[in-house]
């Protein structure tokens, strides 16, 4: 074996790496691709950007609910004591109004592989440890 040979098994673990890696980034890509579309109008997520109709959502995967001080939440959002995470993300990107009644926000994303998109998206956006 000369000494630029690598042994099968290890090309093939190699591969399999580079292959779950790069499933998790086309995760991501059409999640902002849809996110950009349908989320954009009203939300950025440049860190220290200014809000837009609804929250900046730059590190929001894992923040409390309503707890920016730059923006007026309504009174579902601001007083929810939940924190932004799958478990409650798709139920509110699905219908808002029925996750928390008395929120401001409209859209609706029904198809669920979306919402999964989506949500591997705002995952991206959680603030680094």
């Amino acid at each position: 074996m000369s000494a630029l040979a690598v042994p099968a098994h290890l090309l093939a673990l190699c591969f399999a790496a580079l292959s779950c890696a790069a499933a998790q980034a086309q995760d991501a890509v059409p999640g902002k691709a849809l996110f950009l579309a349908a989320c954009g109008v009203c939300h950025t997520v440049e860190p220290g950007a200014a809000p837009r109709q609804g929250p900046n959502l730059a590190g929001m995967y894992g923040r409390a609910a309503g707890s920016l001080p730059e923006f007026k939440y309504s009174d579902a959002l601001k007083g929810g004591g939940w924190v932004w995470e799958e478990a409650n993300l798709d139920p509110w990107l699905d219908n808002p109004q029925a996750a928390h009644p008395g929120t401001t926000m409209v859209y609706r994303q029904r198809d669920a592989d979306k919402r999964k998109l989506l949500i591997s998206y705002l995952k991206t956006l959680a603030k680094a440890p």
